[in-house]
């Protein structure tokens, strides 16, 4: 008789240890998302440095009295996104590890160096031309980047599909340049690291529910 017993409620057991086990997966599938969310919110302000930089550094090129604020304006933004309160409470939940966060912080390293090397642009720099399309190559890959990233998050339908498409083209524009320009080695490796970091950030995770 009890063993009858124990056979009637054995699928049952089962089955809450399979929910309880689903309900693990789903919550880690949200966090998992959730985080990946906000890390790319920050790569699209870094991103948007990256575009203000490159501006600022053909104005530099140009002359134009705006380059060099442009410039103090990205390198404000990029300690915002990399030093402000968002970035410390991720750290403190236990991030600091994770390869998301180590490719970010070595996005943003990489990022600080480049633009560092734009504000030294000027109307006396060399390989101008070269140094334009190198500027263009960057606002390309920054662009198709952050478009990628907000089609990821699945908010807005089938547009979605096309910013994904749109961005991804556009990074293969960004690498075709680089491909493209000659001269100015220095100065096109620290482009080329940053462009192929952008076309490297990891896309957003799978899940079935959202975590806010």
């Amino acid at each position: 008789m009890k063993r009858f017993v124990w056979l009637l409620f054995l699928p049952a057991l089962l089955g809450l240890s399979a929910c309880e086990l689903d309900r693990h997966e789903l919550h880690e599938a949200r966090h998992n998302l959730s985080y990946t969310m906000k890390m790319h919110h920050i790569h699209m302000l870094i991103n948007h440095a990256l575009q203000m930089a490159a501006q600022g550094a053909d104005m530099n090129l140009n002359g134009v009295d705006r380059g060099p604020v442009l410039l103090e304006k990205s390198t404000d933004l990029m300690k915002r996104a990399m030093s402000g309160p968002e970035m410390a409470q991720l750290h403190k939940l236990g991030n600091a590890g994770k390869p998301l966060m180590k490719m970010t912080h070595e996005l943003a390293d990489n990022t600080t160096l480049l633009i560092e090397a734009m504000k030294t642009l000027s109307t006396g720099s060399k390989d101008k031309d070269a140094i334009r399309m190198l500027n263009h190559a960057i606002e390309v890959a920054a662009t198709g980047s952050s478009l990628i990233m907000l089609g990821q998050q699945g908010m807005a339908g089938d547009i979605d599909a096309v910013m994904v498409n749109h961005g991804q083209s556009m990074l293969g524009e960004a690498s075709g340049l680089l491909q493209d320009v000659a001269g100015t080695s220095e100065y096109k490796t620290l482009v080329t690291h940053v462009v192929h970091m952008l076309i490297g950030i990891p896309e957003m995770p799978v899940a079935s529910d959202r975590d806010d």
